[in-house]
């Protein structure tokens, strides 16, 4: 859960914060739409997401639930809702056609990539040689790991990959004494971290056919709007309070450190802060917003013993670089003409 609103709440703030800096306006309320007539004109769409639904979590139909359920989708839009004229029909197998010849091709790249190790043997055996480079150190050994999942989720689906690291790398993790479900949950984070990182960014790609974008363009956007999802990871693999094991108190200080240290990343990245204003342009707020996105990775730090380094002195440590860097902002912008 807490994972889940970090992340969520890193995608909000850097939207938020987007709008603010490039001064976008929402639609009036009176221009809104109203909740009734939303409703009456598209309950029907509900049919299609409640097949869905039963599908993947009764089921366990992961890869023929989209097809049965885009069929029903149709087949009620047809009914109930607008229908679908010959010109409209015509129009959409050509989008879809669009968007499947762009997946085809990525995806015959990467099985090249993931066929050349299952014929060299090398996808049995990666996970293990990358376990004795690590040498026994665990931060090594989560940087390799990182890496393998990644790598193998490029190319299988994302329990399949996760199925694998289970038996091969996430046994050499949990001995290496991390808590056995954060070890789990982050082979499946980073498995699933390739759908929007370039230059795979299956999810990106797909949606930038829809929005009209180039691919790699909103493979990067993707990127860095899901930039959080890169931390946290090892953020709840070191500290299992993220994953609500632990105790309340314990839980409830990382959770604070980790929430004020994703609204600083979030604003640092996209450049405008709640409470300060942007960052200003330019090479000297490019540095800025360096620094105060490093003081945000501390403040969620959640401390090492290895390492020497207590939550605390992260904190610490993250506040005096965040309040550096948004003084220095502050100083500069005064400093400017006008």
């Amino acid at each position: 859960m807490i994972p889940s609103l970090l992340y969520y709440l890193g995608l909000f703030l850097q939207i938020d914060a987007y709008a603010a800096r490039k001064n976008l306006k929402g639609l009036p309320r009176e221009e809104l739409p109203k909740l009734g007539d939303v409703f009456r004109q598209g309950w029907h769409y509900l049919f299609a997401l409640g097949l869905l639904i039963y599908l993947l979590l009764y089921l366990k139909q992961e890869a023929l639930a989209p097809y049965y359920a885009t069929a029903v989708l149709l087949i009620t839009n047809q009914i109930f809702g607008k229908r679908l004229g010959w010109a409209d029909l015509k129009h959409f197998l050509y989008e879809t056609g669009q968007v499947l010849a762009e997946l085809v091709a990525i995806l015959g790249a990467i099985g090249l990539i993931i066929g050349a190790l299952s014929v060299t043997g090398l996808v049995g055996s990666i996970a293990t040689d990358l376990v004795l480079l690590a040498g026994g150190n665990v931060y090594a050994l989560l940087l390799m790991g990182a890496a393998t999942s990644f790598i193998l989720g490029m190319g299988m689906t994302v329990t399949a990959a996760y199925v694998f690291l289970a038996i091969v790398l996430a046994p050499s993790l949990v001995n290496s004494g991390l808590d056995p479900m954060a070890v789990h949950m982050f082979i499946l984070y980073w498995g699933m971290l390739s759908y929007i990182t370039p230059p795979v960014a299956l999810g990106a790609f797909a949606a930038a056919t829809i929005s009209g974008a180039t691919p790699m363009q909103a493979g990067f956007s993707a990127m860095r709007l899901g930039s959080i999802i890169y931390f946290i990871p090892f953020f709840f693999v070191l500290e299992p309070a993220l994953i609500l094991n632990g105790a309340p108190v314990q839980i409830i200080v990382v959770l604070a450190s980790a929430l004020a240290g994703v609204l600083l990343i979030a604003s640092s990245t996209q450049g405008y802060l709640i409470g300060y204003g942007t960052f200003g342009e330019g090479a000297w707020s490019t540095l800025v917003r360096t620094v105060v996105f490093i003081g945000g990775v501390l403040f969620a730090f959640p401390g090492s013993e290895d390492m020497g380094v207590s939550h605390w002195d992260a904190v610490i440590a993250g506040a005096v670089m965040v309040a550096i860097g948004l003084g220095t902002g502050l100083v500069t912008r005064r400093a400017a003409p006008g």
